[in-house]
């Protein structure tokens, strides 16, 4: 779903994917690209718990066995966009939900120091002994 990043599916299990969401399409001629299709769909489930359910379904950690590594960058660069709505995905083991935010958190992908590692830095050079 994700520029095709989290799964490829073809124009059929695309429409199986919404459909299990409450669409009713089927595949055939004249059926639209799958970007537009795709953007067709999110516009009208926007806002609604269907939208949840596809998030859901798009991250669910079945999809992904053995690339959970995978799964957790793939969440981390949603949850970029998640967050100006103070809100963000979060995997707990096999399970995918939200979890809503006081304020908007922007991950700048730089690793943050551990508490040791930030005063093993700071106090290199101190001396105590005098």
């Amino acid at each position: 779903m994700i520029n095709e990043k989290s799964e490829y599916r073809s124009g059929p299990k695309l429409v199986q994917f919404f459909n299990d969401l409450g669409f009713n399409d089927s595949y055939g001629q004249g059926f639209p690209s799958r970007w537009v299709f795709t953007d067709e769909r999110l516009a009208k489930i926007n806002g609604t718990p269907a939208l949840d359910q596809c998030i859901r379904n798009t991250f669910s950690p079945v999809n992904f066995v053995g690339r959970i590594q995978e799964l957790d960058l793939l969440i981390k660069e949603f949850n970029q966009y998640l967050a100006f709505d103070k809100w963000k995905v979060v995997r707990r083991e096999a399970d995918i939900g939200f979890q809503k935010l006081e304020k908007i958190e922007i991950d700048s992908g730089e690793p943050k120091d551990s508490e040791n590692e930030f005063l093993s830095r700071e106090f290199t050079n101190v001396d105590l002994r005098a």
